[in-house]
């Protein structure tokens, strides 16, 4: 699978994507290369944050709310590895996608800023008192 966020695409298939068929095309296009399955992120538009996954036939999208904070360094790589996660624990593809995209905008808006610049996600959410239910 491949995760590639809105500018990364626009390199792999060398042209802007603008509109919502652009950024379908391109995941025709990206899927084609190889890949079982594409999901182009899409924290760097404009509005909700929606991902859009293309499995080789169909389409599925993710949408959250855009979320107020700088606190965003290291999205993709959670996303890719939550991703991961999910599909050794036997998820579907859009089952594993569903739960990682959840499971990141949890994580963004539960983060604190640390240091200057784009401080990161809270990978710890999960071990909160809130998400435990204590």
């Amino acid at each position: 699978m491949l995760t590639p966020n809105l500018p990364e695409a626009e390199v792999l298939v060398g042209r802007p994507l603008m509109t919502n068929d652009d950024i379908r095309q391109a995941a025709r296009d990206i899927f084609a290369l190889g890949p079982r399955a594409v999901v182009i992120k899409g924290g760097h538009g404009t509005g909700d944050a929606i991902d859009l996954l293309f499995d080789g036939r169909t389409f599925h999208t993710f949408s959250s709310e855009r979320i107020d904070t700088q606190n965003t360094h290291g999205t993709g790589c959670t996303l890719s590895a939550a991703i991961a996660a999910g599909l050794a624990n036997g998820l579907t593809v859009q089952d594993a996608v569903a739960a990682a995209k959840h499971y990141v905008t949890e994580a963004i808006r539960r983060s604190v800023p640390l240091g200057a610049g784009h401080g990161p996600v809270a990978h710890d959410w999960l071990l909160s008192r809130e998400a435990l239910g204590v």
